[in-house]
């Protein structure tokens, strides 16, 4: 099983890859951030808290493409208690400035879930109604196929999704940044919902501390799961 969840990561970032490759180059530009969050705590209790997150976005005259890797880790007296990891790839063609046709996948790996994974591919229109340095939102709708492999008993569900995103972005003052993106796969099976909102505090050119909230739902979580997981970070963002 560890395998196939390799295979199909590997997989979504060769779709990645192959994009950009393919990409026509006059004009393109790169752009991301990579952000770190680490907290420790010894004597009574001991315990450990990581969330690291980098961001790529490539974009030329014709095309947009994004990659993103998340990771979470956490553990209580050398216990693990969290273990997550999320990629998150997309390509898109630019018929203009503000509409753009998608193809995207979205792997997760959550060993505290009750899911062993879940692999999400989907085709979707996005349309951009503000994209500037101080105002972005953006919104996606597509139709895709999700896997959801459960640790009970390894089965599968299998099926068609509807998915959308929402993409927020406001700059506050000159230094201060709220940013709220809301992520929905609704299937017969299950619906999963992810909000992930922050203030970004910028401290440098390159620099800026985060504080985020991310909310996580499964309507039909596995037996034995809660149906919500939430996380509260402070991370040091760079970005390139």
């Amino acid at each position: 099983m560890k395998k196939t969840n390799l295979l199909m990561a590997l997989a979504a970032t060769g779709l990645y890859t192959t994009s950009a490759v393919a990409d026509d180059h006059e004009g393109a530009k790169w752009s991301g951030s990579g952000q770190l969050g680490f907290s420790m705590t010894s004597g009574n209790s001991d315990t450990e808290n990581l969330t690291a997150g980098l961001k790529i976005r490539r974009e030329s005259n014709n095309w947009v493409s994004d990659l993103s890797l998340d990771l979470l880790r956490a553990s209580n007296n050398d216990v693990d208690t969290a273990e997550r990891y999320t990629l998150n790839t997309k390509t898109g063609y630019k018929f203009d400035d503000n509409d753009y046709v998608y193809y995207g996948t979205r792997w997760d790996k959550d060993n505290f879930s009750g899911f062993d994974y879940t692999i999400t591919t989907s085709v979707g229109w996005g349309h951009k109604f503000h994209d500037t340095d101080s105002h972005r939102l953006i919104t996606e709708v597509g139709l895709g196929y999700k896997t959801e492999a459960l640790d009970i008993d390894r089965s599968e569900n299998n099926g068609a999704v509807l998915s959308a995103k929402l993409d927020y972005m406001r700059q506050l003052t000159e230094t201060t940044q709220f940013e709220d993106v809301l992520v929905v796969e609704a299937g017969d099976d299950n619906t999963f919902i992810q909000n992930d909102l922050g203030f970004a505090f910028k401290v440098s050119e390159k620099f800026a501390v985060k504080l985020a909230h991310q909310y996580r739902h499964n309507t039909d979580a596995p037996a034995g799961k809660d149906s919500t997981d939430t996380l509260v970070s402070a991370n040091l963002v760079y970005d390139f």
